[in-house]
């Protein structure tokens, strides 16, 4: 029985393989991206179902996505710093050396925070407050609170979940020494990636939209799901060792809590569930890599 399991499982990765060769590598990266980033692309009106089909490969697109934040934020504390050293020569501060530093890392942990978001085009940040105003609603039915989710308001406790998640980010990009902030920030989004994986591979959907057309290629799929994990193991270990593990491992975790409060709010997984892994996930991950 297991040999057969295996065998299916590299039959299904072979396949997978073979459709991305025959549909063109560079189609299924520029359609991940287009639904990963607001990067302007021009694609084609299909690129949803081609990066649903393509999910398992979101850790590989999630560390370029990762590169580019990792650069971005030592590019602004080296240039920040270099300011404020520049700033205290001027006006001769040299006890005030550290406080600089410590306002360079925590600029460059907003800024770079901020980048992330307009990378992403707020779409996953949309996601953490639809749940956050859901969350609200106790005694509402899943119909109600999917109404609430999609309507165009922001409640108290969406502010807050949205808010208290961003100043964690801030916070552990702030602790993070910048030597090391590139590699935590590729495998953070990593791991914010394959938490969005394990949403599609263990969640359901009662719904038809963006989260059921990823579900549905995704759903039960243990091959796919077990190369993304690999794919993820690979990078973060090599990046961060033991920590980047760990880190993976955070993504898988806060996946399956995603799953679970999907089930109790809106009685699945829906595309809001997803959006508020990536940003938890994010967060859980580089929080670990403080230590």
């Amino acid at each position: 029985m297991t040999i057969m399991r295996l065998s299916s499982i590299v039959i299904r990765f072979r396949n997978s393989v073979q459709a991305m060769f025959n549909m063109q590598p560079l189609k299924v990266l520029k359609s991940l991206l287009a639904f990963l980033t607001a990067i302007p692309m021009k694609m084609d009106e299909n690129f949803l179902q081609i990066s649903a089909r393509f999910m398992f490969l979101l850790p590989i697109v999630g560390a370029l996505i990762g590169v580019l934040a990792g650069l971005y934020a030592y590019s602004v504390h080296f240039i920040l710093r270099f300011a404020f050293d520049f700033l205290n020569s001027m006006l001769f501060l040299g006890s005030q050396s550290a406080s600089f530093d410590f306002l360079a890392k925590g600029l460059a942990g907003i800024m770079t925070l901020a980048f992330l978001l307009v990378l992403t085009g707020l779409q996953h940040t949309d996601g953490l407050v639809d749940l956050g105003n859901a969350l609200t609603m106790r005694q509402a039915t899943v119909e109600e609170r999917t109404k609430i989710a999609h309507a165009w308001i922001v409640t108290r406790a969406g502010a807050f979940l949205a808010l208290l998640v961003a100043l964690g980010t801030v916070a552990t990009l702030f602790f993070i020494a910048n030597d090391k902030i590139i590699y935590s920030l590729i495998v953070a989004e990593v791991a914010a990636k394959l938490a969005m994986v394990t949403c599609a591979w263990q969640g359901s959907s009662t719904q038809k939209g963006l989260g059921s057309i990823f579900i549905n290629s995704m759903r039960h799929k243990h091959g796919l799901f077990t190369v993304s994990l690999a794919t993820s193991l690979i990078i973060s270990v090599f990046l961060r060792g033991l920590t980047g593990a760990l880190a993976v491992v955070s993504g898988i975790a806060i996946g399956g809590l995603a799953i679970f409060l999907g089930k109790k709010v809106f009685g699945g997984v829906t595309g809001d569930i997803f959006g508020a892994a990536n940003e938890i996930a994010r967060m859980t991950a580089l929080f670990i890599m403080v230590w």
